[in-house]
């Protein structure tokens, strides 16, 4: 790719924001479960526009980022602010989908919510619980069926079931699939695993670039099954499960591919910007991982400041900052 100008021309029209840390999973993939990275809290509305308002355009803000977004309270009204402010923006996060009651159910359909992405994981309650840590696969189930019908008629969000591959969970994605149509969630996606090197998040458990006979077989039937259901079945990054999973074998330097330095960026609860949704799970020094604070700084001003210019310029190198030089290889782009 060619070397872009470190310093960027707009500011960027992806939001990644994260309205709480809190969470009420044990997940064994996810390093909040393991470490705690920043002090707990919840985004206030009046934050939260305080924040947004400085984004002359927003194409699309995500509410999620190290926590379940349906544990703040003031959520839905900060969906309503995006719709009315940033017409027509995307607004999408994931959820767990414990909390998905009725109410929150229509909440979110009349608050016009694009997309809500599950983070399911597994199509049994065992695996469930393994791997997220709770008890609560049938509640979720029970949620989604519902959920999935009022999602039919009212002919939004945009719902979807997603599986992060691991030895632990890859031979559901055939089981997932038919769970998926059984209940009416028309899209399963799949996502690489991210290593924090905690839980079952350990190379151990990677199934990037090591599919093995019965993992191959596990992702053609599903592709099979989902096609016959009338199912979308895909990767985050647009590949498909086996694309993603297998990887490119001539990419050398994947980071130098990376577009979210020019185009998106992630503020948490606390503020701090961040370079990316998946650098808090891939970084072992958190501090010198963040840009600045919005609290404390305007965003222009971090926005092409010495950190982040430093960090868009040595994606170009050999040795880009920690921890880009992972994305690529334990993540996707």
């Amino acid at each position: 790719m060619a070397r872009r100008n470190p310093l960027a021309k707009r500011l960027p029209r992806q939001l990644y924001i994260e309205v709480t840390n809190r969470c009420n999973s044990r997940c064994q993939t996810c390093i909040r479960t393991f470490e705690q990275l920043e002090p707990v809290r919840d985004l206030t509305l009046a934050e939260f526009r305080a924040i947004v308002d400085q984004f002359p355009i927003l194409d699309r803000v995500v509410l999620h980022g190290i926590g379940e977004p349906l544990l703040n309270a003031e959520l839905i009204d900060m969906i309503r602010y995006i719709k009315g402010q940033f017409h027509p923006a995307t607004v999408l996060f994931n959820s767990n989908a414990v909390l998905l009651d009725e109410d929150w159910q229509h909440a979110l359909i009349e608050a016009q919510l694009d997309e809500l992405r599950v983070s399911l994981d597994a199509a049994t309650a065992a695996t469930y619980l393994r791997i997220r840590g709770i008890d609560a696969f049938d509640t979720v189930i029970q949620n989604l069926r519902h959920f999935a019908s009022l999602v039919q008629k009212a002919g939004r969000p945009r719902l979807s079931l997603w599986l992060t591959g691991s030895r632990e969970n890859l031979s559901q994605l055939p089981a997932l699939v038919d769970l998926a149509a059984e209940i009416g969630v028309p899209e399963v996606y799949v996502q690489r695993m991210v290593l924090v090197h905690h839980g079952l998040a350990r190379a151990e458990q990677s199934v990037y670039r090591q599919l093995r006979a019965q993992e191959e077989t596990a992702l053609a039937c599903a592709a099979r099954q989902a096609k016959a259901q009338g199912l979308d079945l895909s990767a985050s990054g647009l590949a498909s499960p086996q694309e993603s999973l297998h990887g490119q074998d001539n990419a050398d330097t994947p980071w130098s591919a990376c577009y979210r330095l020019w185009t998106t960026t992630y503020i948490t609860a606390n503020g701090n910007v961040l370079p990316c949704c998946i650098s808090p799970f891939s970084t072992a020094n958190y501090t010198d991982l963040v840009l600045g604070n919005v609290f404390q700084t305007p965003f222009a001003q971090i926005w092409n400041g010495e950190a982040y210019v430093n960090r868009r310029a040595a994606l170009h190198t050999a040795q880009p900052i920690e921890p880009c030089e992972q994305c690529g290889v334990n993540w996707s782009l």
